[in-house]
C-alpha cells in the first residue's frame, strides 16, 4: 500500500493539530504587516505559525497591498524523500459567537513558485465539542506550479452549536508560496441548528478485571475485531505480532511478566514514562505498576512528577506524616488526583518504613499545589534570613505577591520579576556553602532555594510569553530542573520520570541530519536526550480505542485510528496490553515503520507526525481505555 497520505488527509491532519496552540482572540494582522523578530526571522504578530521542514517568514519584497506578505518555503534536503510528510501553515481563531448560525467567508491572495507537488491554499475549520463539523482546505483547487497573485475564497457554514472556528493559510507542497491581504466576513442568512441532534457521548461500562493476578495467554490475547482493522504493511504487522511482549496485568504485585525490562534498562539511570493523555485509567495503572517494579527489582529510588519541583520535594520530605491523599494533593496537578495514582502515593508512604524508601520529587516550573505555593515564600525567606534578614523580608513580600497576582503580567512586571528571581538565584548561589552549615538536617535546602529562584524566573517568563514560546520556556526550565534533581538533589540515585509524551519525546528530528530546527518549539525531552542519551530509556504510552478525559475531566471517545498509523501498527500485537522495544531493533522490512514519519495521536484524538525510533526507546500500548476514577 502507499506510504504517502492524500493531500486532503494531510490538510485535515494539520487542521487537527493547530488548535492546541492558538488562543481565541479577535482576528488581527490579516495583511501580515505587524511583525516581530524571533531567532533572526520575522514572524507575523497574532498568528500561530508551524512548519515542519518549512521556512515561514515575512517577505517585504512580495506583496499585494501594504508592505509585506507571508512566505512559506519548503527547505529541500537530500534526506527528504517522497515518503516524508511536510507542511507549512499559519492559523488564527475566529470569535465563534460572531458567526454562529451563519456562513464564514475567508478570502485572500496567493502567489506560488515551483510548487511541483502539493499546493497552497486557504483553510477554514468549524468545530463542536469533540466533533469537527466542517473543513475546507482547497486540497482539490489550490494553486500549483508557478502562478501570479490570484484571489481565492473559501466558505464554511457555522452551525449554531459550533464551539470553535480556526482559519489560516496552508502550504503542504514543494516550492514557495506567498499569502497576503486576507479578509474574513460573516455572510448569508441564519441557518438551522443541526449539531443538537448529535447524542452526547456516554462511556460504556468497563468489564470486570482481576488486577491482582497475571492474565493467562487466553485472557491477555485480543479478541478478534468485528470489523477489519486499519490497513498496515504486512511485514510490519508480522514483526509486531512476533516481537511485542505481553503485559499480563495492570495491577499485580507478581512482576514475572516484566522481567524482559531488566536487560533493556541495563546501565540506564533515567526511565521516562509518558502518556499520550493525562486522563486515562489504564495509563495510570500501568505506570504505577511499572514504578513499583522498577523500585523493587531494578533499584530506581526516585519518582519525579511533571509537577512543581518545590511542592513535590517538600511534600516528599513529609511522606511519613501525611496521608496518601494529602501527599498526592500536596505534590501533583489535579489531573492525577485519581484512585489509580493514589495507590502509588500509598506505596510511597509504605516504603518510608523500609531500608530503601521511594523518594518523591518533581521538576515542573509551574505551581501544581496550593499548599506548595503558600509554602514557597516562607521557605525562601527562611534560607535567605540566615545571611540577611532585611533581604529575606523583601523576598517574602515579592514572592507572596507574585503568588496572588502573578497570573496576568504586564511587560514591566515581567521584567521586574525576572530580574528579581535571577538576582535571588545568583545571591543564593554565591552564598550556598555558608548557608548549608545552617541546615544540618536539610543540607540541600540552600541549593533547592537557588533552583526554585531559577525555576520561578522561567515560570514568570512562561506566563508572559505567547503559546509556542511559553512551551519552549517551560520545557527548557523543566529540563534544567530535572538536571538539578539528577546532579544535585539525588546525584547517586536512579530516577523515574512521570510526564506527558509531548514533554519526554526526544524529537530526534530537531537536531536531525538536516540540521534544521523547524519542528516547533523545543520540549524537555530534546534537552534530556541531548544531555543524557546514553543513560536514558524513554517509554511512550499510546491507546487504540475506548475513552479518556481531558484535563478539565471532560470525557471523550478515542477517535478512529488511521491506516498505517502508529496505533494501527501496534494494534497488530495480539495482546490487550503490549510492549515493543524500539532501541534494540535494527532496520529491516518488518521494522521500517520505526524509522519513518508516521501519524500518531496525542490524547487519543489529535494527530501528530513522528519518527517512532527518534522519539522513544520503547512503547507501551493499551488496546482499550477508560477515564480515571477521580478523587
Amino acid at each position: 500500500m502507499s506510504r504517502r497520505p492524500s493531500l486532503a488527509w494531510l490538510a485535515a491532519l494539520i487542521a487537527g493539530v493547530l488548535p492546541l496552540t492558538v488562543r481565541a482572540q479577535a482576528v488581527t494582522n490579516l495583511g501580515f504587516e505587524a511583525v516581530s523578530s524571533a531567532k533572526g526571522a520575522w514572524r507575523p504578530d497574532g498568528w500561530g505559525v508551524a512548519g515542519e521542514g518549512y521556512e515561514i517568514v515575512i517577505d517585504s519584497a512580495q506583496h499585494v497591498e501594504g508592505r509585506a506578505s507571508l512566505r512559506s518555503r519548503r527547505m529541500e534536503h537530500p534526506s527528504a524523500g517522497a515518503a516524508t510528510y511536510r507542511f507549512g501553515v499559519a492559523t488564527q481563531s475566529y470569535p465563534v459567537a460572531l458567526a454562529r448560525g451563519r456562513t464564514l467567508r475567508l478570502s485572500g491572495w496567493i502567489r506560488t513558485e515551483a510548487v511541483a507537488e502539493g499546493y497552497a491554499g486557504l483553510w477554514l475549520r468549524v468545530d463542536a465539542v469533540d466533533t469537527m463539523l466542517h473543513l475546507e482546505n482547497m486540497s482539490q483547487r489550490g494553486p500549483r506550479g508557478t502562478t501570479a497573485w490570484t484571489r481565492y475564497v473559501v466558505e464554511a457554514p457555522v452551525d449554531s452549536g459550533a464551539t470553535a472556528i480556526y482559519f489560516g493559510v496552508l502550504h503542504p507542497g514543494s516550492g514557495t508560496a506567498w499569502f497576503d491581504s486576507l479578509h474574513v466576513e460573516v455572510v448569508g442568512p441564519a441557518m438551522p441548528r443541526r449539531v443538537a441532534s448529535v447524542p452526547p457521548f456516554v462511556v460504556p461500562p468497563r468489564p470486570p478485571e482481576d488486577l491482582t493476578r497475571l492474565l493467562t495467554d487466553a485472557e491477555a490475547r485480543l479478541p478478534t475485531d468485528s470489523t477489519p482493522p486499519p490497513a498496515v504493511d504486512t511485514a510490519w504487522a508480522t514483526w509486531v505480532r512476533e516481537h511485542a511482549r505481553p503485559i499480563r496485568s495492570l495491577g499485580a504485585t507478581d512482576f514475572a511478566d516484566l522481567g524482559f525490562l531488566h536487560p533493556l534498562l541495563a546501565g540506564k539511570r533515567i526511565v521516562q514514562l509518558g502518556e499520550s493523555g493525562h486522563g486515562v485509567r489504564e495509563f495510570n495503572l500501568a505506570k504505577v505498576r511499572l514504578i513499583k517494579y522498577l523500585h523493587e527489582a531494578l533499584g530506581y529510588d526516585v519518582i519525579a512528577f511533571e509537577s512543581s519541583l518545590f511542592a513535590c520535594d517538600r511534600a516528599g520530605r513529609r511522606s511519613g506524616t501525611l496521608t496518601a491523599t494529602a501527599l498526592m494533593r500536596a505534590c501533583t496537578f489535579g489531573v492525577w488526583h485519581t484512585e489509580e495514582v493514589l495507590d502509588l502515593f500509598a506505596y510511597i508512604k509504605e516504603t518510608q518504613r523500609t531500608a530503601r524508601p521511594l523518594i518523591l520529587t518533581g521538576f515542573d516550573t509551574q505551581a501544581s499545589s496550593n499548599v506548595g505555593d503558600r509554602e514557597r515564600a516562607a521557605f525562601l525567606r527562611s534560607v535567605v534570613a540566615v545571611a540577611d534578614s532585611a533581604y529575606a523580608r523583601r523576598v517574602y513580600e515579592t514572592d507572596s505577591t507574585f503568588r496572588v497576582e502573578g497570573r496576568a503580567l504586564a511587560e514591566r512586571e515581567r521584567v521586574r520579576l525576572v530580574a528579581f528571581y535571577d538576582s535571588l538565584g545568583a545571591w543564593l548561589g554565591a552564598r550556598e556553602p555558608a548557608l548549608r552549615t545552617a541546615f544540618p538536617d536539610d543540607p540541600s535546602a540552600p541549593a533547592l532555594a537557588r533552583q526554585v529562584a531559577i525555576s520561578m524566573s522561567a515560570f514568570v517568563a512562561q506566563l508572559a510569553s505567547g503559546s509556542a514560546d511559553a512551551v519552549r520556556v517551560r520545557d527548557r526550565g523543566m529540563a534544567d530542573n530535572l538536571d538539578f534533581v539528577l546532579d544535585e538533589l539525588h546525584p547517586k540515585r536512579k530516577v523515574i520520570v512521570w510526564a506527558h509524551n509531548f514533554h519526554i519525546q526526544h524529537r530526534g528530528f530537531w537536531r536531525g541530519a538536516t540540521g534544521t530546527n523547524s519542528a516547533g518549539p523545543r520540549t524537555m525531552g530534546t534537552y534530556v536526550a541531548e544531555r543524557r542519551r546514553h543513560e536514558l530509556y524513554t517509554i511512550g504510552l499510546f491507546m487504540y480505542r475506548g475513552s479518556a478525559a481531558m484535563n478539565d475531566r471532560t470525557v471523550y471517545p478515542v477517535s478512529r485510528v488511521m491506516p498505517g498509523s502508529l496505533e494501527a501498527i501496534l494494534h497488530r500485537a495480539p495482546w490487550r496490553y503490549a510492549f515493543v522495544d524500539l532501541a534494540g531493533a535494527s532496520p529491516g522490512p518488518g521494522t521500517a515503520w520505526m524509522f519513518r514519519r508516521l501519524p500518531a495521536k496525542q490524547w487519543g484524538r489529535t494527530p501528530e507526525l513522528i519518527v517512532p525510533r527518534d522519539e522513544y526507546d520503547g512503547l507501551l500500548f493499551i488496546d482499550r481505555t477508560w477515564p480515571p476514577q477521580y478523587r
